[in-house]
């Protein structure tokens, strides 16, 4: 009788140890489900300003709505506590209305929004942003024929687009490699980058 109460007693406990570990497991498990395995995932917060240079340039002559441009992330600012991505993360836009200048009394126009952060592994973040409008200027000629020499240099880049290039007039709205894009983050995006301090 005694050796079976032990046996009793060695089967309580190796089944309370299975038990146990298996409740540990589970927990594990679902912590590594509902929050990601190496850590919580980090927000970047709505009303985050992203400042983004375009890699190539974007004229109203040649750009149609829903092409996607490629840009990268020249700064960020949010509000403390809230993630950002890092700077030179490559990001992506969409055209969302292009309009070719008319002459003088109707200059050409591009409206372009951000739509993804690439992360460390090269996956597409899906964002949304507020849109920005540039249009091309006729009041300033000088401008305009410095924008159409900048566009003229990069189509003799390397990078330069496989449709036709229209040579832009002063009245297109042009968006060269050195032009500062501001976007608006609108809703809360899982990045997994630096916080700001």
């Amino acid at each position: 009788m005694g050796t079976t109460i032990e046996r009793l007693k060695a089967r309580k406990w190796l089944w309370g140890s299975v038990l146990g570990l298996s409740a540990i497991g589970l927990s594990f498990g679902l912590r590594t489900l509902w929050l990601g395995f190496y850590s919580p995932a980090e927000f970047m917060s709505p009303g985050t300003v992203l400042s983004v240079r375009v890699d190539e340039t974007l004229t109203s002559s040649n750009a149609i709505p829903g092409d996607v441009f490629e840009a990268r992330v020249v700064s960020a600012r949010a509000v403390k506590g809230s993630a950002v991505p890092s700077l030179g993360v490559q990001a992506e836009g969409r055209c969302l209305a292009v309009r070719r200048g008319a002459g003088d009394d109707r200059p050409g126009y591009l409206r372009l929004a951000l739509t993804g952060l690439r992360d460390s592994e090269g996956r597409l973040v899906q964002i949304q942003s507020s849109a920005i409008s540039q249009w091309g200027s006729t009041e300033f000629p000088t401008l305009a024929l410095a924008l159409r020499a900048a566009v003229e240099a990069d189509r003799r880049s390397t990078r330069a687009k496989p449709r036709e290039q229209l040579s832009p007039t002063p009245e297109e709205a042009v968006v060269t490699p050195g032009t500062t894009l501001n976007f608006v983050v609108l809703d809360p995006v899982a990045v997994g980058t630096r916080r700001v301090p």
